[in-house]
């Protein structure tokens, strides 16, 4: 009897300890199925707040491409390129959109916490001066003697020499006054000096909002000027990129497809943009994101090539010459940019037809 017991109560305890497996591997299929079902986490910062230029990049949350793909994409406003890569490389943000000139002077500086651009967006940099048709400036030569106004900081200020390489000008031949960028505009606009630098396309809109008629507006954009700079890109630590394949092909897919969307229906585009900033001016963003696709996104090489198509003779002639300018040691091409996560180039092509 006492036997029967003790083999009863063994029995017991041993169905207890299934029925607790059981229920544990249950937990875990469930638990699985449940991250399978919200898809891979992606922390997204962009270059600056949500505007024009920016609107692209809410099509795939707002047509499903994310989803569909089984990615849960968190799209973040950015607060510029420098504090975009900064938060990239901290592990703030997985992937972020940022000018890649910055990403090389970040990795030069810091080469423990290097990144890598996976995605060339902006074919054609968006660095530019800007200056009025009365100041009788129309190409890079008649700046000599001239006083530019721009933040300390700002990339086409200090990319400045590329320029006056690329047109045969001393780079030291213009003087330069530090402004804060909410001044900037209103310096050239009421005269105070002769140009101003800037990314082209909120430079040109800032000028025009600040009662400037376009046909007085004159840009000398770098890239018309010799300058073969590339410019904004996705951007990511190379072991995360790496781990995560597969997403990061899929994003760049996303990301692809929304900027064709935009292309073709840039209506729809602002559209998303106004539910995530219900406060935007549709006319004036709207005007911003096509000059962000004129200027830099559907250049000449990208409507022949598709996006991200590089030319590795223009990318070591950049890196050549954003390191001279910025004093830094030149970066071998495959520590900057890699073309290993992107998708078919059919999925790449960008029209607006």
């Amino acid at each position: 009897m006492i036997m029967k017991t003790r083999q009863s109560k063994c029995l017991v305890g041993k169905l207890k300890v299934l029925t607790l497996l059981m229920m544990g591997s249950a937990a875990l299929m469930t638990a699985n199925l449940a991250a399978a079902q919200e898809g891979k986490k992606i922390r997204f910062a962009l270059d600056w707040a949500m505007q024009g230029p920016q609107a692209p990049f809410l099509i795939p949350h707002a047509d499903g491409c994310y989803a569909k793909a089984g990615l849960d994409v968190t799209t973040d406003r950015g607060f510029g390129s420098g504090d975009t890569v900064t938060k990239v490389a901290s592990g703030g943000y997985d992937v972020g959109f940022a000018d890649i000139n910055v990403m090389i002077e970040y990795n030069a500086k810091h080469p423990d916490s290097r990144l890598i651009a996976f995605f060339m967006i902006y074919d054609g940099n968006a660095l530019s001066i800007a200056t009025l048709k009365n100041k009788g400036i129309t190409k890079p030569t008649d700046l000599v003697g001239k006083t530019l106004a721009a933040p300390a900081g700002d990339a086409s200020r200090r990319l400045f020499s590329v320029l006056a390489k690329a047109n045969n000008f001393p780079a030291d031949s213009v003087k330069w006054v530090n402004v804060s960028p909410e001044l900037r505009e209103s310096m050239l606009v009421r005269g105070s000096v002769d140009a101003i630098s800037g990314a082209a396309f909120p430079v040109y809109m800032g000028v025009k909002a600040g009662g400037v008629k376009e046909e007085n507006i004159v840009m000398l954009r770098y890239p018309e000027y010799g300058v073969s700079l590339y410019g904004t890109a996705l951007i990511a630590k190379p072991a995360y990129a790496a781990a995560n394949a597969k997403a990061m092909t899929s994003m760049i897919e996303c990301v692809a497809q929304g900027m064709a969307k935009s292309m073709k229906n840039p209506d729809a585009a602002i559209d998303a943009l106004l539910k995530r900033e219900p406060l935007t001016d549709k006319k004036t963003e709207l005007e911003r994101m096509k000059l962000s696709f004129d200027w830099s996104i559907a250049t000449p090489w990208v409507k022949k090539n598709g996006m991200s198509f590089i030319d590795p003779a223009r990318l070591n002639k950049s890196l050549t010459e954003v390191s001279a300018a910025l004093d830094i040691p030149r970066p071998d091409a495959k520590d900057v940019y890699t073309d290993a996560y992107l998708p078919p180039r059919s999925s790449l092509m960008i029209t607006a037809k």
